[in-house]
């Protein structure tokens, strides 16, 4: 599902159903899903709906067992700022701590976020290089917050690509 009809019409010449669905609120699927996946949705909505619109999926589009798999720019990234106003139709960017906390405002349990180094994917002498350069930009970036006296929330993940990803469940 999809506000664009671009988008539907392009997945429906897949051969996958979809459609057209301009206000969430008045989904309700005659059967709900195991899996919903939203990349890069949440930061299009205002921050006084995202909690509400997180907590619709959780009651009346997710099965009991249901999981949602989200996707949105990493507000802690290099290009975090570049992401935020680059697209004037994002309301705002998520750390992994933020995500965390609005997926806990809307009631799910539990929430797991996933590749935190954006290793997945990677294989051979790349990754190997990548986790090179990673631990030595983790040791420069932990330097530099003990030089300026900065810090991150104890509980928040600090994720190192531009996108932030998690999966919840009920």
């Amino acid at each position: 599902m999809d506000i664009n009809q671009n988008a539907i019409s392009y997945v429906q010449s897949l051969g996958i159903e979809a459609m057209v669905v301009r206000d969430i609120f008045t989904f309700f699927p005659k059967e709900r899903f195991d899996l919903v996946i939203t990349t890069h949705v949440l930061e299009h909505i205002p921050k006084d709906k995202l909690i509400s619109v997180l907590r619709h999926f959780k009651e009346h589009i997710l099965t009991p067992n249901g999981k949602i798999f989200v996707a949105v720019p990493n507000a802690q990234s290099n290009t975090g700022c570049y992401w935020r106003y680059e697209d004037f139709t994002h309301y705002t960017l998520f750390s992994a701590g933020s995500l965390i906390y609005v997926f806990k405002m809307a009631g799910f349990s539990n929430v797991e976020i996933i590749d935190k180094d954006a290793l997945v994917g990677s294989r051979g002498l790349k990754r190997v290089f990548k986790q090179i350069f990673l631990k030595l930009y983790k040791l420069n970036f932990k330097f530099w917050n003990l030089v300026t006296n900065s810090s991150f929330h104890a509980p928040s993940p600090q994720v190192f690509s531009y996108e932030v990803k998690a999966l919840a469940s009920k």
